[in-house]
């Protein structure tokens, strides 16, 4: 009779290291960097919405007011992201988003409510918006949620590139 040894194979225990990340199994990483986001897509939103009532032309505050609707949109996508994943979902955005917005009134006041001056805030905020999504989207190559990040970043370029032609035609 013949017997057959058979090789002892290790077993495999999944971890954090050694599973592919998915969307229903983001890294703490992508998860954190999602958290960042949410919250700076609430300051945005917000941003917008300030920024619209200090607005003189009608055409430009329908315009911050569409785009105000386009960040809460953006955090919703980012926030189902983070759903998924068991994790809490920020419903407030930064302190540094709500000092932004007191700046933004406190300025525009100062300057007799000129459309320039809500213009170069706007466009601030977009520019700090453009850079978390891309220091968020460096830390997390790979991640499943990459797709939508870049679609994102891509929208708010538009928005930044818009405003900035605004201001050029208001100043």
């Amino acid at each position: 009779m013949l017997s057959y040894a058979f090789p002892l194979v290790p077993t495999f225990t999944p971890t954090k290291e050694n599973t592919v990340e998915t969307i229903h199994n983001l890294d703490d990483e992508t998860i954190k960097g999602l958290r960042k986001l949410c919250k700076l897509n609430n300051d945005s939103a917000e941003g917008f919405k300030a920024a619209a009532e200090q607005l003189n032309n009608a055409d430009m505050e329908r315009a911050f007011q569409a785009t105000a609707m386009e960040r809460r949109q953006q955090r919703d996508e980012i926030a189902t992201f983070i759903g998924m994943n068991h994790e809490k979902i920020p419903e407030q955005g930064t302190a540094l988003g709500t000092a932004h917005r007191w700046w933004l009134e406190a300025r525009s006041a100062l300057n007799g409510n000129n459309d320039a001056v809500v213009l170069t805030e706007a466009a601030r905020g977009e520019k700090a918006i453009e850079d978390e999504y891309a220091n968020v989207l460096q830390e997390t190559a790979g991640s499943p949620t990459n797709e939508l990040l870049h679609r994102h970043i891509k929208d708010i370029k538009q928005t930044r590139n818009v405003i900035e032609g605004l201001k050029s035609v208001v100043s």
